[in-house]
């Protein structure tokens, strides 16, 4: 495991993110395509919010995914690349969603949609972009494919659900905030993995491994985004610093802090929570504490420990792989997700 911790973080993978797109480009060009012409309706206003987000550069990580574990299991054909739009459909909806939820004013540095189409809009348009996706599949007809798409999107609601229940609640465990991040985020990578490696025909074996793998990597990625929440800034993130934690979520980077707080500082900070008190400046304060005081990187050493069990995953069907080439373009989106800093 040693080895495979040093080769995760190695410095070779500085420029991972880009060599991945680069590997991708003539797939991923005809994703593009299919989400433009997926989100076309003759309701003018439900196509320009779509492709307001879709269109706001975001970095397509889920669909790299699907066409990466479909490259893993043979080649990137036609159904693969149909399947990575339709993981992207699904993303944006989730994001459509939590920002009217969130109430958020920004998403990858742009007003959201329900600020400038209000909330009921947003909502049909996340409504109506789950709806394209699983029409889609619906054309493919592969029912497995289905069903996995099916139980990813109902985990992630419960996932937004289960965040809100433990919403200002100073109280929520270290395991509460994995298996919200489970549940929302990293399922919807799970899935994607799957019905790529699905769409090239592979066995079980590989099938399983590529679900386990980005269940791993997904929940590596949303303790990593909460990490960001926290030592980022507005241009960086897009959104406003410790933001997470005035919309009451007390995300495993808070929940730490909390805990590295002098007893009597975090029974007062604690109440605050509880009493829904905090003002922007006092996340900006927690957030300088975090950072002053090494607790974020307890935070993304977690995600680390995710990151390798995702890559163990990978070690276990990588003489099944179609390609060694394939093995490291996942290694590098890997390295990308625990390591990045924005």
């Amino acid at each position: 495991m040693k080895g495979l911790q040093r080769l995760a973080l190695s410095n070779r993978w500085a420029n991972s993110l880009s060599d991945v797109f680069a590997f991708l480009e003539k797939p991923m060009r005809k994703v593009e395509e299919i989400l433009r012409e997926a989100v076309q309706s003759p309701v003018q206003e439900m196509t320009a919010m779509a492709l307001h987000l879709l269109s706001a550069g975001g970095k397509r990580l889920r669909p790299a995914l699907t066409l990466l574990s479909a490259k893993l299991a043979g080649e990137i054909n036609h159904r693969a690349v149909l399947f990575a739009a339709v993981v992207e459909l699904m993303h944006t909806a989730t994001l459509i969603h939590d920002d009217v939820i969130d109430k958020a004013d920004l998403r990858r540095g742009r007003a959201t949609v329900h600020t400038l189409w209000g909330n009921e809009a947003a909502v049909m348009c996340g409504d109506f972009l789950y709806a394209t996706a699983f029409n889609m599949l619906a054309r493919d007809g592969d029912i497995e494919v289905i069903r996995t798409m099916a139980r990813a999107s109902s985990q992630v609601c419960e996932g937004e659900v289960l965040e809100l229940q433990l919403a200002f609640n100073p109280k929520i465990t270290e395991e509460q905030c994995i298996e919200i991040a489970r549940l929302k985020t990293a399922e919807l990578m799970a899935a994607a993995c799957k019905i790529g490696a699905m769409a090239s025909g592979a066995n079980g074996k590989l099938t399983d491994a590529v679900e386990i793998f980005g269940r791993n990597l997904g929940i590596a990625f949303q303790i990593v985004d909460d990490v960001l929440d926290m030592e980022g800034s507005v241009e960086e993130i897009g959104k406003p610093v410790g933001s997470d934690l005035l919309e009451g979520k007390i995300t495993l980077p808070v929940r730490l802090t909390l805990d590295a707080l002098p007893e009597e500082k975090r029974a007062i900070w604690e109440q605050r929570i509880a009493k829904r008190e905090l003002t922007p400046q006092d996340a900006a304060d927690l957030a300088k504490f975090a950072r002053e005081n090494r607790v974020l990187e307890q935070a993304r050493a977690r995600a680390k420990k995710f990151a390798e069990k995702a890559l163990e995953q990978l070690m276990k069907v990588a003489s099944e792989a179609n390609s060694s080439e394939t093995i490291n373009m996942l290694k590098q989106l890997v390295h990308f997700f625990v390591h990045r800093r924005f």
